[in-house]
């Protein structure tokens, strides 16, 4: 981010998801929703490369179609109330939430790891938290879309290789759960989304020392402590107990209003996702734990993963 007016159109995106969560009517949501989209397409031009600008037209299209929908259901509903849940759809497809994620995928694997991890974290926030303002007769609606969600990003990550794919179908099963923590106490939906970003932001530390695609080469003997980072913060995200991602589903599954159907489908998936989580970190965490000695080596990792697992833990004694 070396051009000054970034900073600009970052601002901007940080300015529009305060104004959806304060606004108090369609307009001004739908005002946020569109500044937060149009602030957010500049900064995937972090190389300026082709790819990136056919990246930003596969993002413009199905947001630009979600605000669409969203407006015009907003609108239509104050007449014809049957066609509010339009509404929560066409966030739906602003999350990228199962069955509408056929766009996430292929802007994930074009963009660079930090719009990606933006894409990942703070894009989220103003969809959910509009969908979080329909009240509850209207978020039951969309409760089929959350078990879909958290099944469909655990299968269709057993076959992925790639770290960045890995992890696009992963923010696809826990955009389930904070759909389903929408359900419950406005504090679960809050703490969720927190711990969410602090162990993705973990991940994306690690990531930025390793210049690796797959798997298998992201842990490395050389740098110990950042594999091991790595490999915590990854089962964190799949829900291993007892860290902070497990803590954090355990808490969406005592308090939301669900259906026992609508919870053992989250659970199926969760444990889906935990299985290629632990395949994919168990070998390396092996041969990491047979080095007897480790150099020094940065701490800047190590504060990350205090961040990442302990904040939340102290977030969750703060609420409850």
């Amino acid at each position: 981010m070396k051009s000054p007016h970034k900073f600009l159109f970052l601002f901007l995106m940080i300015m529009s998801t305060c104004m959806v969560i304060s606004s108090s009517n369609w307009l001004t949501t739908w005002m946020g929703l569109e500044i937060n989209m149009l602030g957010f397409i500049p900064l995937m031009y972090l190389k300026e490369t082709s790819n990136e600008s056919e990246t930003a037209v596969k993002y413009l299209i199905p947001q630009s179609l979600g605000s669409t929908v969203f407006i015009a259901s907003a609108l239509i509903s104050s007449h014809l109330m049957e066609l509010q849940p339009l509404m929560s759809i066409a966030m739906c497809l602003k999350l990228g939430a199962a069955p509408f994620h056929y766009w996430f995928p292929p802007v994930m694997a074009g963009l660079p790891l930090l719009p990606a991890f933006i894409l990942l974290t703070w894009q989220k926030i103003a969809p959910i938290f509009t969908i979080s303002s329909f009240g509850l007769v209207a978020t039951n609606k969309i409760l089929l879309i959350a078990s879909i969600s958290a099944l469909w990003g655990g299968i269709g990550g057993l076959n992925q290789t790639d770290i960045r794919s890995l992890l696009t179908y992963s923010s696809i099963a826990h955009t389930g759960w904070m759909l389903a923590a929408i359900n419950s106490i406005a504090s679960t939906l809050m703490i969720y989304i927190t711990a969410y970003i602090l162990i993705n932001a973990s991940i994306y530390i690690s990531l930025t020392s390793t210049l690796t695609k797959t798997h298998k080469q992201l842990f490395s003997a050389k740098s110990p402590y950042n594999s091991l980072l790595l490999a915590t913060s990854i089962l964190s995200l799949g829900g291993l107990p007892p860290l902070t991602g497990f803590i954090m589903k355990l808490l969406v599954i005592s308090f939301t209003q669900a259906s026992t159907l609508i919870i053992s489908t989250l659970i199926l998936g969760a444990l889906i996702s935990l299985f290629f989580y632990l395949s994919m970190t168990f070998s390396p965490l092996l041969e990491l734990s047979k080095l007897h000695t480790i150099k020094s080596e940065s701490s800047k990792p190590l504060i990350m993963f205090s961040l990442a697992q302990i904040l939340p833990l102290s977030m969750t004694l703060l609420f409850f």
